[in-house]
């Protein structure tokens, strides 16, 4: 474990971490000065798959902060990679946003809302536009025993006013209903970690996510063998560490403490 201030790579969790809703937090905005001055970089990495970089660009525009496309990775970014590793030619299913649709269909994938013949995988994201429509499509689809993904696991999407249910929540739902679980792609798998490392060249020793669940961002971080940072300033407690038998290398009250940490 090196010091925090000797990191060059940070990678960023975002709903809970610098921001809740359209709140920035305090120290968010002199962390992302601070580690550029410093010569790093840092990397917004986002389970949420209801929206794409654009969206995120401007949400944080809003907020005082510029970022790039290049700024980002997203469970949909590491999603689409592993469907064109994985399928040829495969017809999806989404049960997933407009936003999510449009950036499958941009990548080139095949993709309907409409249940037909012929779907050969599900695949569920983060749906703000759920109806109980979508939710038949998929119990339909589970029994036909089509292949199901889902862009990430969290449960709730913290808010201005509590937490949401995310994809998740609609996981343990269709479990219930029909007894079938799917493969996960986004965090805490570690693919959006090795493709942060991969494009910034960077080794697993010199960087360090930081994020505000343990079951996802810390296990995230501790499965691709990088130095992690828990932040209580989101979803998660201090007791999910030992709820999720998951320990990460530093926890801190929020994003504030981190920048005086470097």
């Amino acid at each position: 474990m090196g010091a925090l201030a000797d990191k060059k790579l940070f990678l960023l969790d975002m709903d809970g971490t610098i921001y809740l809703g359209d709140r920035l937090f305090d120290g968010a905005a002199d962390f992302l000065r601070r580690v550029r001055a410093r010569g790093g970089r840092y990397v917004f990495l986002t389970n949420n798959s209801s929206r794409g970089t654009d969206a995120y660009i401007e949400k944080l525009a809003r907020m005082g902060i510029a970022a790039q496309p290049e700024d980002f990775l997203t469970s949909a970014d590491a999603t689409i990679a592993y469907l064109k590793k994985t399928y040829r030619d495969a017809l999806y299913y989404v049960c997933g946003t407009r936003s999510l649709k449009s950036q499958l269909r941009a990548a080139g994938l095949r993709v309907t809302d409409t249940l037909t013949d012929g779907i050969d995988v599900l695949l569920l994201g983060y749906d703000t536009e759920l109806t109980y429509r979508k939710l038949e499509d998929c119990c339909i689809l589970l029994g036909r025993g089509v292949d199901y993904i889902a862009t990430h696991p969290d449960l709730v999407c913290p808010t201005s006013y509590g937490c949401a249910p995310d994809c998740g929540s609609v996981i343990e739902m269709l479990d219930t209903a029909c007894h079938r679980r799917p493969k996960v792609i986004g965090k805490p798998q570690p693919e959006m970690v090795y493709l942060a490392l991969e494009r910034f060249s960077c080794a697993p020793e010199d960087a360090c996510l930081i994020g505000d669940r343990v079951y996802t961002d810390i296990a995230c971080g501790k499965n691709a063998g990088i130095d992690t940072v828990f932040v209580l300033s989101g979803e998660g407690v201090e007791a999910d560490c030992e709820k999720y038998g998951v320990q990460p290398t530093w926890i801190l009250p929020d994003i504030r403490a981190v920048l005086e940490e470097l």
